[in-house]
């Protein structure tokens, strides 16, 4: 079985599935899109969007989701089918703190999505004005503030149920491959007052990320990088 998997040169979208796939020992061919040529790519996708998924040459399969739980069965330990529930509820945890942040992102890239610079009363906050400046700084303070405890709280109430290390007990599943590359972005320094030391006041959160780069098929995968 060949498996091809095409996403941009970043963590991403892409990077719960390269974690699943290694975690779960199996071979794919890990195609990074440069955005040079991203506008040719994008007519052949399903919904014009990456990442995507191609098994054994055959059409693109689209959402990350749905590669996952692709992925589960053909490395069930990934997914254990007494703690498919459990896998299942986590990952959607992650995706509401994915959620959560993504207009912190997303009005910096698109503020007219979020009715930045539409009706007038917003008519300053337009891309790369200082008034648009400022409120993306103030958004993403309040995250740090609200949501990142909130959630990391969350996190750590599952570990600490589970016994740990990981989300669902002992081994590392499918959810643990979204949840360690979100809070990796915490702690890498590349987004605007979003400082590298953000998870530092949730050592149990540390302590998750630890043991996940600990295991030697994530150690193998940062190694393929190098």
């Amino acid at each position: 079985m060949g498996i091809v998997l095409k996403y941009f040169p970043i963590m991403g979208a892409a990077e719960r599935v390269r974690l699943a796939l290694w975690l779960g020992e199996i071979e794919f061919e890990d195609v990074r899109v440069p955005p040079v040529n991203w506008a040719e790519l994008k007519g052949q996708t399903p919904f014009g969007q990456l990442p995507v998924m191609s098994i054994d040459e055959g059409p693109y399969i689209a959402q990350s989701n749905a590669m996952l739980q692709y992925i589960g069965t053909l490395a069930p330990q990934l997914c254990p089918a007494d703690q498919f529930l459990k896998v299942q509820e986590a990952i959607g945890l992650v995706d509401d703190f994915e959620r959560a942040f993504r207009p912190c992102i997303g009005i910096a890239l698109e503020p007219e999505k979020l009715g930045y610079g539409i009706a007038p009363a917003t008519s300053l906050l337009v891309k790369d004005s200082p008034e648009l400046s400022e409120t993306i700084k103030a958004l993403r303070e309040a995250f740090l503030l609200n949501e990142l405890p909130k959630y990391c709280g969350f996190f750590s109430g599952m570990i600490e149920n589970s016994e740990g290390p990981f989300l669902c007990g002992a081994e590392p599943t499918l959810a643990d491959c979204c949840l360690a590359p979100a809070l990796e972005r915490y702690t890498l320094g590349y987004i605007d007052h979003v400082p590298k030391e953000a998870l530092d006041a949730y050592p149990a959160m540390k302590l998750y990320l630890e043991a996940f780069k600990a295991l030697p098929q994530v150690g193998a995968y940062e190694q393929s990088k190098s």
